[in-house]
């Protein structure tokens, strides 16, 4: 009897194990699939994605410089726009050399994670590119017209 309850225990604990490791791969499957874009929260997908299958590549500076942009792009709109021309061009090759990363691995994670940073690439770099000037408005000094009673009241 202690025998087959020790089983069951095993059994049970090793079926857990399986269902976690199984819903978190579908949830890492699901990720890469439902966001367009490296933005809320798709982004942590992604490196985790990374982390788990090019692990010296993380370790990068060109890694670091994409993460650094993307966080900026999703935290803080007013600095990602404030960014300098070094650190675009940076950027730039962070993402060349990712996508050649990603280009290496095999599967459809991979191929889904090289559209996220294509389309995000494209949309940093539009936004960056078209920058909408601010212009202050000038206000204009004019007298009001003078009111004129009806004749005829």
């Amino acid at each position: 009897m202690n025998k087959q309850i020790k089983s069951i225990i095993f059994a049970v604990v090793l079926g857990s194990l399986f269902t976690s490791t199984n819903i978190a791969k579908a949830n890492d499957r699901d990720s890469a699939k439902s966001e367009v874009l490296l933005a809320k929260g798709a982004e942590v997908s992604f490196a985790n994605f990374m982390n788990k299958n090019a692990k010296n590549f993380v370790k990068k500076e060109d890694w670091n410089i994409f993460t650094e942009v993307v966080t900026l792009y999703n935290v803080s709109p007013s600095k990602f726009l404030k960014v300098n021309n070094e650190k675009r061009e940076d950027f730039e090759l962070a993402v060349k050399s990712i996508k050649a990363k990603l280009n290496k691995m095999r599967g459809e994670e991979a191929k889904e994670w090289m559209n996220k940073v294509t389309v995000t690439a494209n949309v940093i770099n539009f936004l960056w590119n078209n920058k909408v000037q601010i212009i202050p408005l000038e206000t204009e000094q004019t007298e009001a017209p003078i009111a004129i009673e009806m004749i005829g009241e």
